[in-house]
Order: C-alpha cells, then sequence, then structure tokens
C-alpha cells in the first residue's frame, strides 16, 4: 500500500514539475490538490496544507471557482484533523459560500456536513445538529442517498455523544437501510462500525462483535486498509471490555502493524493509544505511560492539537491510576487549557470531571466539588446526558464521604435513572455505590433513610 502511494505521490510530483514549466494553472492546480490529499490521508498535515495552497492560489489565477471550492473543503479538512477548528469553519464557509454561489447543492450539502462535524470534534452538539439537518434535508431535496444515509448516521453519532443510544441506533439502521441500496461499500462499512460500537457503548458484546465483524469483512473485501485498522481497535476495545486483555492487545497490535504497513500516522498514534489503556487495565502504568506517550510525540509532530489535548488527559489517568497526583494534575491541566484554547469543549468536560477524581483521592473534597459542578454545568449544556449521570454520580460520592447520606442517595438516584434510560452498563457501578452507602450506615439506619424520604414524598 505505501509503495503504491508513493509511486502514486511519485508520478503526481512529475506531473506537477511538467505543468509548472508549461504555466498550465489548471493541472498545477488540479494535481497539486491530489498530493495535498494524499499527505493528508497519511496525516502529514503541514505537506497537505503547503501544496492545498499551492493548488489554491492556481486555481485563483485560473479563475476556476469550482476547484477552488474542492480545495477549500480539502484545507478545511486538514485543520479539523489538527484541531484547528475556527481555520477549519471559515474555509467550510469559504466552499459552502461558493458551493451557493454555483448553484451547487450536493456541494452546500456536503459543507454543512463538514462544519456540522468540526463542531461535533468541539462537543458543541447542538450546533452540530443544526448543520447536519441542514445537510440531511438538502440530501432529501436532490435526492442524494448517500447524503441522506451519512447524515441520518452522523446526527445518530450525536445522540450517541450525549449518551441516548437507542436513538443513535435506530438513526444508524435508518441510514444502514438507505445504504444498502447504493453501492457505497465505504459508508456501509462506517455504519457497521458505529452500530457495533453502540451496541459496545449498550453492554452488548456478542452484538458488537457481530457488527464489527461485518465492517472488517468489508475493510479487507475492499482492500480499506483505515478500515481494517479501525476494524482491529474496535475488536480490541470490545475484548479489552470483556477484561480479554491479551485478546484485545493482540487486535490492537494488528490494528498498529496494519495503519504503520499505510503509512497512517494519527490511525499509528491511536493505536499505541490504546494499547497504552490495555496495559493500564492490566494495572502495569509503567508501560502505559510509555505508549501514552508515543501517541502525544506523533500527536505533536503531526500538529494535532486535539490529539495532544486527548494524550496528556491519558497520561493524566495513568499517573493517577499509580498514585502519582502531582503529575496527573499538571497533564490534565494541560490537556485543559490546550482543550480551552481549541473551543474543544468536550474535552474540556472531560478534564473538569478527572481533575475532580484526582483532588476526592487526595482527600481534597471541596476542590473535587468544584471541578464535578463545572464539568456537569457544561454537559448540561450541551446535552450530554451520559455526562450528566457520571458527574451527578461522583457528587454523591463527595456527598457520601461528608457523611451527608440523604444528598448521597439521591445523587445516586438521579445518576442511576439516567443510566437504566440509556441502556448503559454503568448501571452496575452505581449499584455497587448503594450498596456500599448501605454497608457504611447499616441496614437499619438505610432503612430509615428510605421510609422519611417516601414520607416526605
Amino acid at each position: 500500500m505505501v509503495k503504491a502511494e508513493q509511486r502514486e505521490l511519485i508520478s503526481y510530483l512529475q506531473a506537477l514539475e511538467q505543468s509548472q514549466k508549461k504555466g498550465d494553472h489548471h493541472e498545477t492546480s488540479r494535481v497539486s490538490l491530489q498530493i495535498g490529499i494524499l499527505y493528508q490521508k497519511r496525516g502529514n498535515y503541514n505537506q497537505a496544507l503547503l501544496y492545498l495552497q499551492k493548488a489554491l492560489d492556481a486555481a485563483g489565477a485560473e479563475g476556476d471557482a469550482e476547484l477552488e471550492s474542492r480545495i477549500y473543503h480539502h484545507i478545511g479538512v486538514a485543520h479539523q484533523k489538527r484541531g484547528d477548528y475556527d481555520t477549519a469553519i471559515d474555509f467550510h464557509q469559504k466552499a459552502f459560500c461558493l458551493h451557493e454561489k454555483l448553484g451547487n447543492l450536493v456541494g452546500v450539502s456536503k459543507s454543512c456536513n463538514q462544519m456540522g462535524i468540526v463542531h461535533q470534534n468541539r462537543g458543541d452538539y447542538d450546533w452540530a445538529l443544526e448543520y447536519y439537518y441542514q445537510s440531511l434535508d438538502i440530501a432529501h431535496a436532490t435526492g442524494d442517498p448517500e447524503m441522506i444515509s451519512t447524515g441520518y448516521q452522523n446526527i445518530g453519532i450525536i445522540h450517541q455523544k450525549k449518551g441516548d443510544y437507542d436513538k443513535a441506533l435506530d438513526l444508524s439502521h435508518k441510514a444502514l437501510e438507505i445504504n444498502q441500496a447504493t453501492d457505497d461499500s465505504h459508508g456501509l462499512l462506517r455504519i457497521y462500525g458505529q452500530i457495533g460500537l453502540l451496541h459496545k457503548l449498550k453492554g452488548d458484546n456478542i452484538r458488537a462483535v457481530e457488527f464489527t465483524q461485518k465492517a472488517l469483512e468489508i475493510a479487507e473485501r475492499t482492500d480499506d486498509w483505515a478500515g481494517i485498522s479501525r476494524g482491529y481497535n474496535q475488536l480490541g476495545i470490545i475484548h479489552l471490555n470483556r477484561g480479554e486483555i491479551d485478546k484485545a492487545l493482540n487486535c490492537y497490535q494488528k490494528a498498529l502493524d496494519t495503519a504503520a504497513a499505510a503509512g497512517d500516522v494519527p490511525e499509528v498514534s491511536n493505536c499505541y493509544r490504546n494499547i497504552g489503556l490495555a496495559y493500564q487495565f492490566k494495572g502495569i502504568d509503567e508501560k502505559a505511560v510509555g505508549y501514552f506517550q508515543k501517541a502525544l510525540g506523533i500527536a505533536e509532530k503531526i500538529g494535532d492539537k486535539a490529539g495532544v489535548a486527548q494524550g496528556y488527559n491519558y497520561l493524566g489517568v495513568a499517573y493517577q491510576n499509580g498514585g502519582d497526583h502531582g503529575n496527573a494534575v499538571t497533564c490534565y491541566q494541560k490537556s485543559l487549557d490546550i482543550a480551552e484554547k481549541i473551543g474543544d469543549i468536550a474535552s474540556v468536560s472531560k478534564n473538569y470531571h478527572q481533575l475532580g477524581i484526582v483532588h476526592q483521592d487526595k482527600g481534597d473534597h471541596d476542590k473535587a466539588l468544584a471541578y464535578y459542578e463545572k464539568a456537569l454545568e457544561i454537559s448540561r449544556k450541551v446535552g450530554d446526558i451520559a455526562g450528566v449521570a457520571s458527574s451527578v454520580c461522583m457528587v454523591g460520592k463527595v456527598m457520601q464521604v461528608r457523611k451527608r447520606y440523604v444528598e448521597a442517595y439521591l445523587k445516586y438516584l438521579t445518576a442511576l435513572d439516567i443510566f437504566e434510560k440509556l441502556g448503559s452498563p454503568n448501571v452496575d457501578a452505581v449499584h455497587a455505590y448503594i450498596t456500599g452507602l448501605t454497608t457504611e450506615m447499616g441496614i437499619d439506619d438505610f432503612n430509615r433513610l428510605i421510609e422519611n424520604l417516601q414520607d416526605n414524598g
């Protein structure tokens, strides 16, 4: 795969040299665009942007608005991949305006979809939904089945991010039904992978494996190396969820080998992160830290700001699990600073939550509570139902430590109610907290607490 891409790159570079000698702006723009796309696929975003800018300059000199709109799209995607979300939105907006001017409704739909993805990556789910629905409406108007399917799937992903797994599954199956009437194998692969992930989140590992295997089979049949790597990564996550660490590591290694052979640098970083998680699960924190640092190093090298923020967060968890609270706080704070700078609301909330846990572990319950409240505020604002339940549950743990048992119990009940409605496997954890509360209070006092609550309505 790498050799084929390398030959393709050499061929394009030779064609670019010839077109520049001839002063052929259109061909220079077209070839530079293809070179930029190749570099983008491999995670070399700096080189990608260099050639995409060349493509844009040549298209501008030629006055080719249609080609300019395509280049704006790819420049937006490159910035999006790096975590430069504001810049990405600017370029997708430029592509959108050109598509509108040219009367290209399919292009308008795709630009709306891309802007939705950027807002989704930031955790700004309401804005993402607005753009996805705009894209879907246009796709229905133009009768574009591929974009209709993509629209339903992306709206489903937002519901997944918010913790509404049943709604997400309904939309994913809607997307699947539409996709099966087309020849879009890449879209089918994505949908099967997404359905597999949703079943994993609901705790149904058997169905999760079934759909992930379907996605993997399509990826292998179509030589989709990125899809193969993602498939093995997802199987690894399912095995890890079951506690089958060696099987998970085997899948992650297959994913890593595939990504490395394909020269997919961002996916290599993702594989290192997952291998780190497996070692963390085994309690081998030193090895986990080593892999997280490898992933972080790649993210820094390719300029992936969102990946850097995520890398510091994972390192923080590893240090925290090893009892190194000082390094954990430092990493979470670094992650938080980057997330705030790039406007990644979801990561900001996640870091507040983790900072709450580490301060709770240190016995600083006031600070822990303050961080949980901050995380809770963001989760409520963006409609992250699962995030609300997680933070409410942790507030309950603080109340329990402070012997404010009524408040603790009510917080646990709130979290339990949300997790039960979502069909989340976290239900078991909340039941365990309530059992722990019962043991701490003693069964008689706990029963009196229940009676008092019932008497007070």
